[in-house]
């Protein structure tokens, strides 16, 4: 896994400048099917285990916030992301890529078993935070 560059940092114009990651996004590739997508899923939750494992919270875990380039994933698009070992943000991330999936691939329930069995292998905590995205999705369904 890895991140766009970052080049230049502009604090006066509230810019930055970075690499540009070209290659497919994860979308592109889970809507294909195949070896590929099972693949990109076993990625992405390796990912998102070092992410976590890290304390790093996403924030926005969409398909369309990684992008696929010389067989390596890489996140874009951390606007909404944070150093935390809060367990209720990691459920959230993991909640928000549930919704993700689910809602944007017909496969989208095969890729989210796929994605969980790669996090739980690289994230000890990993039965915790899946739990807590359980738990956020049944208080969700009711308010």
């Amino acid at each position: 896994m890895s991140t766009p560059i970052l080049y230049d940092i502009d604090l006066v114009g509230n810019r930055l400048v970075m690499e540009f990651v070209d290659g497919p996004t994860a979308k592109a590739v889970l809507d294909r099917g195949g070896r590929p997508a099972s693949d990109a899923c076993r990625k992405i939750g390796d990912a998102i285990a070092r992410l976590h494992r890290a304390d790093i919270v996403h924030g926005d875990l969409t398909t369309s916030n990684m992008i696929l380039r010389d067989g390596r994933l890489v996140l874009i698009d951390f606007s909404l992301g944070e150093k935390t070992s809060s367990l209720e943000a990691k459920g959230v991330d993991l909640r928000l890529l549930k919704e993700a999936l689910t809602a944007a691939h017909a496969r989208g329930s095969e890729y989210l078993a796929s994605v969980a069995r790669a996090y739980r292998r690289g994230y000890p905590r990993a039965a915790e935070v899946l739990a807590k995205a359980k738990e956020i999705e049944e208080r969700g369904r009711y308010t």
